[in-house]
């Protein structure tokens, strides 16, 4: 570990004395050069791909048809179903333009106070990295989780905290949110409280609207996609998968020890526990695509107060690492690793607030 330690410092010293403006220049540029390379790459195949198949399940769900093979929830079927009023471009073009305008949302909160140009050099970073360039052309749903956590995130407990998360988890429980949801149990209970009251009361009114044939046929889907996560042998593809899944031997070994350096991180650290718990929800997911890491936008923040040496290099070799060399574990895991406090005392130490 003092090996990995002695490595950051050599590479950090240079990144002490370019920090502020010209470390964000070197990123924005870094960044935007390699995430247009990405999206160039994708666009053919990707632009519009998970837009469609929303617009497609809500239609199926509006015929009252259970055979879509849907992962979110028939509530997220409902919530979808303006975009079958669209055609599939104008559809996919849509959810680009509403994750994009989360993005550009998040970076207006996060910089506020902060000069003009170095706002627009962190716009371009966020914009050029690789998961978020990915997730922008799928039409994916992460960085509207990504907004459902920044309420809990950002601000001290409360209840009106978890209710977006309540929300995310009525219509798309993803299973990185577990350790999240773990986080919020320590951290942020009246959050978590609230979060499972919504949760619960969304899907009562899910079943309600939508029937129970329409939950058998989405529960039945989860438990394939699990056994396909285990055995490659059903329909889902894990083509494109960056988690540890599917599990073997030696993997379940590594998956116990990411397990036990998020909780101890979580136990020990407010900042750096919410910043473990999504870097392990990536990495123990049974599936992660690229796009998932788009929610790591929400660590940046907190890492840089709690290791800002670390923080810089993992984000200066974020896009290289993640979008040309396709390495999201082993990234993920060298996060982790910044995040235990290895001689970090006890104490409660909140992520950055609103103000």
């Amino acid at each position: 570990m003092t090996t990995i330690s002695s490595f950051v410092d050599h590479l950090a010293i240079p990144l002490e004395r370019w920090s502020g403006r010209p470390f964000l220049v070197a990123l924005a540029a870094m960044n935007g050069i390699t995430g247009l390379a990405v999206a160039v790459i994708l666009a053919p195949t990707a632009f519009g791909a998970d837009a469609g198949t929303f617009r497609h399940c809500a239609a199926f769900a509006a015929e009252g048809r259970t055979d879509c093979g849907f992962l979110e929830s028939p509530v997220f079927a409902l919530v979808a179903r303006p975009l079958t009023w669209l055609s599939p471009t104008m559809a996919a073009v849509a959810m680009t333009l509403l994750g994009l305008m989360i993005l550009l949302a998040g970076v207006t909160l996060e910089t506020r106070g902060w000069a003009f140009v170095d706002r627009v050099l962190v716009a371009v970073a966020a914009l050029g990295f690789a998961p978020v360039v990915y997730e922008l052309l799928l039409g994916q749903t992460t960085l509207l989780i990504a907004l459902a956590l920044y309420p809990a995130a950002r601000r001290t407990d409360a209840f009106r905290s978890g209710i977006p998360v309540g929300i995310v988890l009525a219509l798309a429980p993803k299973p990185l949110l577990v350790p999240v949801l773990g986080w919020m149990l320590v951290w942020r209970r009246r959050a978590l409280v609230a979060a499972l009251l919504t949760a619960l009361a969304l899907t009562c009114l899910g079943l309600a609207l939508m029937g129970p044939d329409q939950y058998r046929a989405w529960v039945s889907v989860l438990t394939g996609a699990g056994r396909a996560s285990v055995t490659g042998t059903l329909s889902l593809s894990l083509a494109g998968n960056f988690s540890l899944w599917p599990l073997d031997p030696a993997k379940i070994v590594i998956a116990a020890v990411v397990g036990v350096a998020a909780l101890w991180t979580i136990l020990r650290d407010c900042s750096r526990g919410f910043v473990a718990a999504l870097l392990a929800g990536l990495l123990l997911a049974p599936y992660t695509g690229l796009y998932a890491a788009s929610i790591l936008l929400l660590t940046v923040k907190p890492a840089v107060t709690f290791a800002p040496r670390a923080a810089r290099v993992l984000a200066l070799i974020a896009n290289p690492a993640l979008g040309l060399f396709l390495a999201l574990a082993a990234w993920c895991a060298a996060g982790l690793v910044m995040c235990i406090p290895w001689a970090h005392r006890v104490g409660v130490r909140l992520p950055v607030r609103e103000s």
